[in-house]
């Protein structure tokens, strides 16, 4: 069960940081100018940039990280006022949510051994 714990944080953190990163490229198929584009574009991978920083420094530091990855699940869902829709939350802003709680629940189950 430790296993699981331990490796589905992060790979559920890798399938949301993909998704939006895909999400992202869906502004070039906008017919606006270039500096337009990438201006959203940059705008939309932001949030992917700011899960990947939190995974990256919630591989050594759980707590730390999950904390960090719930903190930003709350600043997108304020941001993006995804408590409005409820299709969007569940999509976007729960894994984060369920990703950072999981990073928590991976440091209490790591504590034992880190008390040998």
């Amino acid at each position: 069960m430790a296993k699981y714990v331990l490796w589905a944080p992060r790979l559920l953190m890798l399938i949301i940081i993909a998704f939006i990163v895909l999400m992202a490229f869906d502004n070039y198929s906008i017919e606006v100018s270039s500096g337009k584009k990438m201006e959203s574009f940059f705008t939309g991978i932001a949030p992917a940039l700011a899960l990947l920083a939190g995974m990256i420094i919630g591989w050594k530091h759980k707590m730390a990280g999950g904390i960090i990855i719930i903190v930003i699940g709350l600043i997108m869902t304020l941001m993006m006022q995804e408590y409005r829709q409820k299709l969007s939350f569940l999509l976007l802003s729960t894994p984060v949510l369920v990703t950072g709680i999981l990073y928590i629940l991976n440091w209490f189950y790591d504590k034992p051994s880190r008390q040998k």
